[in-house]
This record gives C-alpha cells, structure tokens and sequence, in this order.
C-alpha cells in the first residue's frame, strides 16, 4: 500500500491508511491439541487441523455472507492463492473461468464442509467476532479487534479454563497456495470533490491530519489495527508495544486489491459490491458444480467489464 495524493476525474484524493485485516485470529491451545504448535501454512494444512477442530466441536468460523470486510478479506485473497484472478493485466479481459479457479472452488467445498462452521453462510461481519469471544470457533479471518475486545475485558472473555482468553489468541496470514500468499487489505480513501467550493481548505486540512506528528498519535491508538500507507510506518514504535499484534505490520506486504490482475477500477468496485467472487464460492459449497458456479461467477463479470 503506498500513499498517493492527487486528482482522479476531478477529484482530489488521498489513500493514507488501511484497516489491516487479512490474518487470522486463533486459539494457540486448541491447535495445539490437535497437533499445530505453529499454525497451518498451506490449504492442506489447513483442511487438517480444521478437520480436526471441527471434530471436537471447535470449528473454523469464516463468513460465506455479503459483508464489508470479511467475506471479501478472505475469498479474495483465497482466489489468488491458487492463481485465480477476475481480469487480466489490462483491466478489461474477463480471465475468471480457469482451470485454478474451478480447483480453488473444489477444495473449498472440502475446507467448508470438513471444517467450518455452516451457519457462516449467514453471517455479518459481527458474528465471528461474538463467535470467537463465546469460544464456539477456534480460527477466523479478521482484523485485530477480536483480541483487542479480549484484552480490553480479560475478565469478561475466559477459556473453559477460566484464563483470560487474550493470553490465549494470536494471528497468523490466511493460507498459502500454489500461486502463494495474499491478502485484501481495507484502503480507506479521502476525497475533495472538484465541485466543492471549500477545496482549500479541505486540502489544508488533510496535509495537516496526515502530517506525521498528527497522524502517528492516531496511529498509535490503534493499536496495530490499521496500517500505515507508506513504508515509514512499518518503523512506528506501536508495532512493538504487543506482540500479538506485530503480524499486522507486514499485511500491506501481500496485499493485493480488487479487480486483480488489473488495477483497481469502478468496474473491480461494482464486483465487490454484487458479491461475485463471494458467491461462487457460496453456490458451491451449497450445491452447485464448480465448473458451472465458476461459469456463472464469470458471465456476472463479463456483463460488468464488457
């Protein structure tokens, strides 16, 4: 993620942070029982250990639903890790319906129904957090605010031990496949409107909100929660003052954003927002062929991007 100031049709813009979602909570002593002292790396691993989990009632807990972040944050990146991708590099060419893609929806039919809990289909980008903190799920794909709650209120989230469940959590990236790792980091983005009669000031006022010194007493108060839009903020002294947060720091690192291969459009927006890529996966894993889910996902985005 890189920090840019300029015009786009009109408008003055700046992208100058992003919530850094994109890794996975999880309980440390329930991956450890079934045989994970570190946590799973590849889609295989993770099918293991989720098999497993969700034997003992512990399952995976991952949204299938049209939420803003989390439904997105995963599958995205999921869909890349196998080397699937919604358009090629010139940002118009529809390259959904790959042999990748269709092997990405069949292993996640497997990872679904083996490991994760079904109710996700259902789910909003609240319901894993409450979930994780009740201790119904062991792993899902979040920002760092499931332990942020923990460790707000270490006497209200326990363990069925009675521990603190904070000293229990901690992150991890999403799975790597044969394409690598990835994520789908949050980028939030200031505007001016080129019609606004106040741009002066509004410019002014954005220089000065992300000036350095004002900037990182925000930052520091996150806590590790968002990432900085430049490379300097790697370096902030927040990244140190909890460990359980410090994978967040290299998130922007995998990150990639919507409309991949292409850059990032309105059409990669207009996707997003009708849920395609959620969807096929969603389709799949309550019935559909791979191979046709795929074909719908990539007819939906031709209609977009013809």
């Amino acid at each position: 993620m890189c920090k840019t100031v300029g015009t786009y049709q009109g408008k003055w813009i700046g992208v100058p942070w992003a919530i850094g979602g994109g890794l996975v909570a999880y309980r440390k002593s329930w991956l450890a029982e079934v045989g994970y002292e570190k946590f799973p790396v590849t889609w295989d691993q993770w099918h293991d250990a989720g098999k497993k989990l969700k034997a003992k009632g512990r399952p995976i807990g991952q949204t299938l639903g049209h939420t803003f972040g989390d439904a997105p944050g995963f599958w995205y990146p999921y869909l890349w890790s196998w080397g699937g991708k919604e358009v090629e590099a010139d940002g118009k060419t529809v390259a959904l319906n790959t042999k990748e893609t269709v092997e990405s929806v069949k292993f996640a039919i497997s990872l679904w129904n083996d490991c994760c809990d079904p109710g996700g289909l259902a789910w909003d980008d609240s319901s894993n957090n409450r979930a994780f903190l009740a201790g119904t799920i062991s792993l899902t794909n979040n920002g760092a605010s499931i332990y942020l709650e923990a460790k707000k209120k270490p006497d209200s989230y326990l363990t069925e031990s009675g521990k603190p469940m904070k000293d229990d959590i901690l992150h991890a990236p999403l799975g790597t496949g044969t394409a690598g790792h990835f994520a789908l980091p949050g980028p939030f983005i200031h505007m001016v409107m080129g019609y606004s009669p106040n741009q002066k000031a509004a410019k002014d006022f954005l220089r000065w909100v992300n000036s350095k010194p004002v900037f990182e007493e925000w930052f520091t108060s996150q806590q590790g929660y968002t990432s900085g839009a430049t490379k300097y903020w790697e370096e902030d002294p927040v990244w140190d003052a909890d460990p359980v947060l410090k994978p967040f720091k290299d998130l922007p690192n995998s990150g990639r954003l919507m409309g991949y291969a292409g850059p990032p459009s309105q059409q990669a927006a207009e996707a997003q927002t009708k849920y395609i890529i959620v969807d096929m996966y969603a389709k799949a894993v309550q019935g559909m062929a791979p191979e046709d889910a795929v074909k719908w996902a990539h007819g939906e985005l031709a209609k977009i991007y013809g």
